[in-house]
């Protein structure tokens, strides 16, 4: 059933997020699905001692994780909207790539740090994809004030 509430919340934030971005941005929406994904792996042992708190932490993970994916990918037609084809393919094969190497890092990372550390392992890669993220951001805002045009990355 937990399983069914992550896929279901993310599912539901994809539909969603669309109009979230044209409110605020898609800059604005990664930064805050990026520290909630954040803040729930923190929480995971804490929040995984109930049922209920297992609930509402794997539907908020499930929700912003899933729901990164039309942010970025709008993010980066916005960059360069003729190569919008190649763009989300290259991102989405990051995606699987990321997701892979994942696999190997935890596995490597269990005898070292232990298994139930694995969560604090996570948050700390994630920490890294919000800092690329911003890293990017002020390279897009370099590149457009030197083209003078407006950056859309800072939406």
């Amino acid at each position: 059933m937990l399983l069914v509430l992550w896929g279901l919340a993310g599912t539901v934030t994809n539909l969603l997020t669309g109009r979230v971005l044209d409110r605020i941005g898609s800059r604005k929406v990664i930064i805050v699905m990026l520290i909630a994904v954040m803040a729930v792996i923190i929480s995971m042992p804490w929040s995984g001692t109930h049922l209920w708190s297992a609930a509402i932490a794997v539907t908020v993970w499930g929700a912003c994780a899933w729901g990164l994916l039309v942010p970025q990918q709008f993010r980066l037609v916005t960059l360069n909207p003729a190569m919008a084809p190649v763009l989300v393919g290259l991102n989405t094969s990051g995606t699987y790539i990321g997701v892979s190497i994942a696999g190997v890092i935890g596995a490597a990372a269990i005898p070292i740090i232990g298994s139930h550390n694995l969560g604090y392992l996570a948050s700390v890669m994630v920490l890294i994809a919000l800092l690329v993220s911003e890293l990017a951001t002020m390279r897009i805002n370099a590149v457009a004030n030197t083209k003078g045009i407006k950056a859309a990355a800072t939406a």
